[in-house]
């Protein structure tokens, strides 16, 4: 199933202010249309259920309270958010880092700092159905 960038609808789930911006930006400046951000898990979730559909996550992994394993989680459990895909965006890069990333079952893993010329290209290619793990 592919998912035009423009017709998804996208949660960024990341806490840090800054990041958050750019992340939004830079997905808006690739032609996403419904693009929303939260800084908890907890905040992600609760939105989310108040959407028609969720198509993606883009979950920073270390986040106070709860992290992106956590959010992970709480989606596949998930009545109706169990489809969503769920993508980890984190600077951790080592293989000690990605390897339980991978394990966990996330759908993709997009590497921090976000490259600004491929980061929209890297969401269509996941919301295509391929599974990324793109490293620095």
């Amino acid at each position: 199933m592919s998912i035009p960038i423009a017709n998804a609808t996208i949660i960024l789930v990341e806490d840090d202010p800054n990041a958050q911006l750019v992340a939004l930006d830079l997905l808006r400046m690739g032609g996403a249309n419904r693009c929303y951000s939260r800084r908890s898990v907890d905040s992600a979730i609760a939105f989310a259920e108040k959407m028609p559909r969720v198509d993606l996550f883009l979950v920073d992994i270390n986040m106070p309270q709860k992290s992106g394993f956590d959010l992970l989680r709480e989606v596949r459990q998930h009545e109706r958010l169990q489809h969503a895909l769920v993508v980890a965006v984190s600077a951790g890069t080592l293989e000690h880092d990605t390897a339980p990333i991978r394990e966990f079952g996330f759908d993709g893993f997009i590497s921090k700092p976000l490259r600004a010329a491929e980061f929209s290209n890297q969401v269509q290619r996941i919301l295509d159905g391929e599974r990324i793990w793109e490293m620095r």
